[in-house]
C-alpha cells in the first residue's frame, strides 16, 4: 500500500511481532478489547457453510414444488449457471475432479459449500460422485439461496442454511402467505452479503495450499466502489449506487404467471454474468443474449494518445512512455515514413461493480486487438489478432490474473491447490482504468493516408487451455456418462466441445496522418474525459513513468468546459495523485486544495490528504483526514486498514485497535489489519492469551514470505511474464507485408 509499509507500524509502536508481551499498564483507561479473530472452521470445513439442523441432499435438490407457483423464476433458473453449478457443468467438473485427485475428496468440500450443497450436506463430497447421482446435478437451488438465514463476510460459503420446513401458502389464506414469505425471503436474501458469502473465496492450508491466498472477491471489490457508496478512490462522475441484484437480477417479463410477479415482471433468475460458453454448450440462445448484453455494458476502450518518433529513436526501456511528438487525444497524430508510432490504449471498467473481468480471474480470456489500416483499407500492422485462434498471441494484452506455483510456473487450468501467488493482475477495479502501449515501426513509405486505428476489447469465458481440457474430457467414459445424464435430466444436450462465443465488449477507432481531420472518430465521450481516463490509467505505472500522466491530465483540464466544476475537480484530484507518487508534497496539497474548492468535502480529497501526510511520516496529521474519509465510506475495508496504520504509527494503539475491529468485521482475514491488531494489543498490555491468538491469526493469514521470489521466478523463466508484470508496458505490433 502507498500509505506506509507495515514495518513502520512496528517502529511507531516500539514493538515487533516476535517481541514478548509488554508488562506496562495500558496506555488508556478501561479494559482492552478482545481481538477480532477469523471464524473457526465449522463442521463442513474447509467450507465455511453451516446447517441449522438436519438437511438432506434430496430436499436441497427438489425444485418442482417451487416451480408450481414460480414458473418464470424456475424457467429462468434452469438456464442459469446456478442450475449448472455442480458436476453437471463440465467446466467445473473437470476442475474439481482434478482437484480431488490431487488434494483428496475431503478438501473438495471447500468447493462444495458453493457448488455442491446437496452433496455436501449428505457427506457425499467425501466419496466418489457418480454420473447418475441426482445430487451432482442439483446446483444452487431455490432451497439454497432462499434458505440462507444469515451470512458472514468470510467467503467460502460463509452462510447458515436453515433446515426448517417451508410453509406452503393456501389460497385465500393471508397468514399462510405471510409465513411462506417470511421463511423464503429472509432479510439477508436481498443483501450483497448473501451473494458475497460465495462470491468471495480464499485458499489456506485447509484447502491443500501452503499459505493464505485471496481468490475471487466480488464482495470486497463492490464495497470499495462507488456503487456501494465508497467515494474515496477518486472524484468521479456521479454513479448510481447498485447492489448485486440490480445488475444480475434485472426485472424480466413473467409470461407464465409467476406468483411473485408485479406488473408482469419478476427479478430475473438467469443470474447473467459472463458465462457465455455454458450457454453455448446448451444451445441456449436466450441465456447467451442476456449474458452478452451484460458484457457489452462492462467497459470502454479508446486509443487515447499517439506518440510519433523519428526512426532512429530507440524503444523506451521498461515500457516507459516514448519520446517524440505526443498527440492528445490521438486523432490527427502525424505519421512519418520510417518513423515509430506508439499507441496508448485505455480500457476503463465503466459498468461493473467488481473487477472486470470478474469471477475466476485466472481463467477468463479477455484481450485487446489493435489494427492499423491505410486509406485504401490495407492492413498495415496488428496486435492480438491471433489470440482468437491460438489463445496465446504474445502481442495480445490480456485482462487476467496469472497464478504461479512455487517455481514461478504459470497455472492456467484452475489448479487451485497448486496456487501460491498471483504473478500479476491486469483485471480492472470498478471505475478504474488501465493503459496498454503498442509500438509500430512505420515502413519506408507512409502513403495512402489517413490511417485508421481500431481497438477492440474481446471476451470469452475461459482460456483455450482450459477449454481444450474440458473438450477432451467429453471423450472419456466419465465425461460421456455425465453428458448423457444431463441430456436426460434437462431434455437438452450439453456439448462440452461447443465453440466458445466471443463477445466484442467495446470498440473504437481514430484516424491519424494527413487528411485525418476530415474523418470523425468513433469515440463519443468528450475529449477531456478521454484524456482523464488516460491519465487515470497511467497512475498505475511504475514510479519512474507516472509523470507521463501529467501531460494528459493538463490537456484534459484545458479541454474541460469552462465552469464545469466536477470535471475540473476530477482532474485536479488526479494531478494530486501524480504529485503524490512523485513525492511532490506541496504540489499535491495545492492540487487537493483546488479539488476541495470545486468539490467540497469529497471523501477522495480527505483520503488523499491522509495518504499524502502518511507518506511523509506526518502520522498525527494524517489521522484526521483518514478518519473523515472512513466515516464517509464505512463499507470500504481499505480505508479502515489505512486508518489503523495511521493511528498505530502515530502512537495511538487503542484507536488503532478500534479501527482494525471495524475493518476486520468487513474482511476478517486482512493481513495488515491482523498485524496492527496484534501489535496494538501488545502495546496495550492485553491479556497474554489475547496477544497469542492475535499473533497466531496474523501468522496464519499473512501472505507467503517467498511471494516476491516466486514472482521473480515467473519473470525470469517466461519473458511474457516479465513484460506483463509491468503495470504499463509495450507490445510490439506485427507489421503486415
Amino acid at each position: 500500500m502507498r500509505l506506509s509499509t507495515v514495518s513502520a507500524i512496528g517502529l511507531a509502536l516500539g514493538v515487533a511481532c516476535s517481541a514478548p508481551a509488554p508488562t506496562t499498564a495500558p496506555t488508556a483507561a478501561g479494559p482492552t478489547p478482545a481481538p477480532r479473530l477469523p471464524a473457526q472452521s465449522p463442521r463442513l470445513s474447509p467450507s465455511q457453510a453451516q446447517i441449522d439442523g438436519t438437511l438432506t441432499g434430496e430436499v436441497v435438490t427438489e425444485t418442482e414444488s417451487c416451480a408450481g407457483c414460480h414458473a418464470d423464476a424456475a424457467a429462468q433458473w434452469r438456464s442459469s449457471a446456478h442450475a449448472f453449478a455442480s458436476f453437471n457443468n463440465p467446466i467445473y467438473r473437470v476442475v474439481v475432479d482434478a482437484f480431488r485427485s490431487r488434494a483428496g475428496n475431503e478438501k473438495s468440500r471447500f468447493c462444495g459449500g458453493c457448488h455442491d450443497v446437496a452433496l455436501l450436506v449428505d457427506g457425499a463430497m467425501s466419496g466418489d460422485v457418480a454420473p447418475d447421482d441426482a445430487r451432482g446435478h442439483g446446483g444452487v437451488t431455490c432451497r439454497v439461496c432462499h434458505g440462507i438465514e444469515s451470512a458472514r463476510p468470510d467467503g467460502n460459503a460463509s452462510y447458515v442454511l436453515s433446515s426448517s420446513p417451508i410453509p406452503i401458502p393456501r389460497d385465500g389464506d393471508e397468514e399462510s402467505l405471510r409465513a411462506h414469505k417470511a421463511r423464503m425471503a429472509p432479510t439477508v436474501l436481498r443483501t450483497p452479503l448473501l451473494c458475497g458469502s460465495c462470491h468471495r473465496s480464499f485458499l489456506s492450508e485447509e484447502t491443500g495450499d501452503v499459505a493464505h491466498l485471496v481468490g475471487q472477491d466480488e464482495l470486497g471489490a463492490w464495497r470499495r466502489s462507488a456503487y456501494a457508496g465508497s467515494l474515496a478512490a477518486r472524484i468521479d462522475e456521479p454513479v448510481e449506487q447498485a447492489e448485486c441484484r440490480n445488475c444480475h437480477m434485472p426485472l424480466e417479463d413473467a409470461p407464465h404467471g409467476d406468483a411473485a410477479a408485479k406488473d408482469g415482471k419478476i427479478r430475473s433468475h438467469r443470474f447473467a454474468g459472463a458465462q457465455t460458453w455454458l450457454a453455448a454448450m446448451r444451445g441456449d440462445a436466450a441465456q447467451l443474449e442476456a449474458v452478452q448484453a451484460m458484457l457489452r455494458k462492462a467497459a470502454s476502450i479508446d486509443v487515447a494518445a499517439v506518440v510519433t518518433e523519428d526512426g532512429h529513436v530507440a524503444a523506451a526501456p521498461f515500457g516507459r512512455a516514448a519520446e517524440g511528438t505526443r498527440t492528445l487525444p490521438a486523432d490527427g497524430a502525424p505519421v512519418k515514413a520510417g518513423g515509430v508510432l506508439t499507441f496508448e490504449v485505455v480500457v476503463r471498467n465503466e459498468g461493473v461493480g467488481h473487477r472486470f473481468p470478474g469471477g475466476v480471474l485466472d481463467a477468463q480470456d479477455t484481450w485487446i486487438e489493435l489494427a492499423v489500416q491505410d486509406a485504401r483499407g490495407k492492413l498495415l500492422a496488428e496486435a492480438g489478432a491471433r489470440q482468437l485462434a491460438t489463445g496465446e498471441d504474445p502481442t495480445a494484452h490480456r485482462l487476467r490474473a496469472v497464478q504461479v506455483d512455487e517455481q514461478g510456473t504459470p497455472l492456467l487450468l484452475r489448479e487451485t491447490d497448486r496456487f501460491r501467488i498471483a504473478a500479476y493482475n491486469h483485471t480492472i477495479a470498478p471505475r478504474d482504468a488501465e493503459v496498454v502501449r503498442y509500438r509500430m515501426v512505420v515502413g519506408p513509405s507512409a502513403a495512402a493516408q489517413p490511417w485508421q486505428v481500431t481497438a477492440t476489447l474481446r471476451h470469452r469465458s475461459r482460456n483455450l487451455e482450459l477449454a481444450s481440457a474440458v473438450c477432451a474430457d467429453k471423450r472419456t467414459v466419465r465425461g460421456a456418462d455425465f453428458a448423457r445424464e444431463v441430456t436426460a435430466r434437462t431434455d437438452a444436450p450439453l456439448d462440452a466441445c461447443a465453440p466458445e462465443p466471443v463477445t466484442d465488449v467495446s470498440h473504437s477507432e481514430v484516424w491519424i496522418g494527413s487528411g485525418s481531420k476530415l474523418r470523425a472518430p468513433s469515440v463519443v465521450m468528450p475529449s477531456w474525459r478521454r484524456l482523464y481516463d488516460h491519465g487515470l490509467g497511467l497512475l498505475s505505472a511504475l514510479q519512474e513513468d507516472v509523470d507521463s500522466a501529467r501531460a494528459s491530465l493538463e490537456r484534459a483540464l484545458e479541454l474541460a468546459p469552462p465552469g464545469a466544476d466536477r470535471p475540473r475537480a476530477m482532474i485536479a484530484h488526479a494531478l494530486a495523485e501524480v504529485a503524490m507518487r512523485e513525492g511532490r508534497t506541496e504540489e499535491a496539497l495545492q492540487q487537493l486544495n483546488e479539488a476541495e474548492r470545486l468539490a467540497v468535502d469529497h471523501p477522495a480529497i480527505a483520503y488523499a490528504r491522509g495518504q499524502l501526510l502518511g507518506d511523509v511520516w506526518r502520522w498525527a496529521e494524517s489521522v484526521g483526514p483518514l478518519q473523515q474519509a472512513t466515516s464517509a465510506t464505512p463499507l470500504d475495508d481499505v480505508l479502515s486498514s489505512h486508518l489503523a496504520i495511521a493511528y498505530a504509527s502515530a502512537g495511538e494503539p487503542r484507536a488503532a485497535l478500534e479501527a482494525t475491529a471495524r475493518g476486520l468485521e468487513l474482511t476478517p482475514r486482512d493481513a495488515d489489519m491482523l498485524r496492527v491488531q496484534a501489535l496494538a494489543l501488545e502495546k496495550l498490555a492485553a491479556p497474554a492469551d489475547d496477544i497469542r491468538q492475535a499473533r497466531a491469526a496474523f501468522a496464519l493469514w499473512r501472505p507467503p514470505d517467498d511471494a516476491p521470489a516466486m514472482k521473480q521466478a515467473c519473470a525470469r523463466r517466461f519473458p511474457w511474464c516479465a513484460l506483463e508484470r509491468l503495470p504499463v508496458h509495450v507490445h510490439e505490433m506485427r507489421r503486415v507485408p
